[in-house]
């Protein structure tokens, strides 16, 4: 039975590829995708059933693509036919959508502004980020351009002051990318207007998001999803924990409060900047951050870890290297692995190669991505068992 069509571009938009089936129906298939991924690398752990959140309006953030169509300017995304269509809502973000787009798509076209076009490499507009708080309801925009042509900040900073959102404009970026890549590149961001960063609040705890900064796209899960491995986790204040791969702080935030100490490693300074920010303004103590590459943190600091008790590995979608795998297994006693990923093809390797020393607890999925192929997934190991 198919379920109707939650967004007007359901069946063009190459966003929701599973938005004509029923919910329970996806959430069926996503905890039958993470067993058949273990299954098919010898594992049989136990699998918690999947937890489920609000369908619409959950994402904090997307990157909207500009494009010259023949009967003027295109802003949205790419649609089945890889060709860039324009939007009038996108139910996955936000009900400010349609709004933000046709406004800056007006004042764009009013400047007789013209997008980019990656095979000839010429042209202005790239493309639009936009990032909104959901449980503070607050809104970021940075338009991405090159510098090929003159552009008009405070004029653009002007018609964007007026929206009337339902979630207010609060902070307001510029972005030269001059490169050949597709990919939003931020070679230069310029800070136009109101303020530097927005702030979400997940469960009492404040996080700065500027405009470049990493942050789970679902906030609505990501709050349930931190209390788990708080949970999980089991800390009784006595345990030093090491978060490998730990971004901006927020798993390393959670378990602070039960942890002797935390240790995160994250390898862009940047993004670790962010993550001190975060800690020192909800006022948390025992936590501290590295810059560097987690093996070659292991390997170059090994007094600070040997008596880790509790290791989080939270990797890109990549996962872990088998280097890095083989190095843990050397060099680190963790009592407890909590292994989390938005990619349990990988996630199942690794958790393969960390089987040789560890058993796995269970496995919990989380649906952080409604209406499509995605899903996250959490592991608890155990040292030995």
């Amino acid at each position: 039975m198919r379920m109707e069509k939650l967004c007007k571009h359901s069946g063009t938009c190459g966003g929701c590829s599973f938005q004509d089936v029923p919910y329970p129906e996806q959430l069926k298939r996503k905890e039958a995708l993470v067993k058949a991924l273990f299954s098919n690398v010898g594992l049989n752990p136990e699998i918690k059933p999947i937890r489920a959140y609000p369908e619409s309006y959950y994402r904090n953030k997307m990157e909207f693509a500009f494009s010259q169509g023949s009967s003027g300017l295109i802003l949205g995304l790419y649609g089945k036919d890889h060709k860039i269509m324009d939007l009038d809502e996108c139910r996955i973000f936000s009900e400010d959508t349609g709004l933000i787009l046709k406004s800056v798509k007006a004042f764009a076209a009013q400047q007789g502004w013209p997008a980019y076009d990656k095979y000839s490499y010429r042209g202005l507009l790239r493309h639009l980020i936009v990032r909104q708080t959901k449980f503070t309801n607050q809104t970021m925009l940075g338009i991405v351009t090159t510098t090929q042509q003159a552009f008009d900040a405070e004029g653009f900073s002007r018609a964007m002051s007026g929206l009337k959102l339902a979630a207010p404009l609060k902070s307001l970026y510029w972005i030269i990318n001059d490169s050949v890549s597709d990919a939003v590149v931020f070679e230069k961001k310029m800070f136009l207007s109101g303020q530097e960063y927005i702030q979400e609040d997940l469960n009492g705890f404040i996080f700065d998001i500027g405009i470049d900064t990493f942050a789970q796209v679902n906030p609505r899960a990501a709050a349930d999803f931190y209390q788990a491995i708080r949970g999980y986790a089991g800390l009784s204040g006595s345990q030093d924990v090491l978060d490998l791969f730990c971004g901006s702080g927020g798993i390393g935030m959670f378990l602070a409060g039960q942890a002797k100490s935390v240790l995160g490693v994250e390898l862009s300074p940047e993004i670790v900047e962010a993550a001190r920010r975060n800690a020192s303004q909800n006022n948390i103590a025992n936590i501290s951050f590295f810059a560097q590459d987690a093996r070659k943190f292991l390997n170059a600091s090994p007094e600070l870890c040997k008596d880790v008790q509790t290791l989080v590995l939270n990797p890109p979608r990549s996962g872990v290297c088998a280097k890095l795998v083989r190095t843990i297994l050397r060099g680190l006693t963790p009592e407890t692995i909590i292994y989390s990923s938005c990619n349990p093809a990988t996630q199942a390797q690794d958790l393969k190669l960390l089987s040789e020393a560890y058993g796995i607890e269970l496995c919990q999925p989380f649906d952080f991505f409604p209406h499509t192929r995605h899903v996250e997934c959490l592991a608890v190991l155990q040292r030995g068992s």
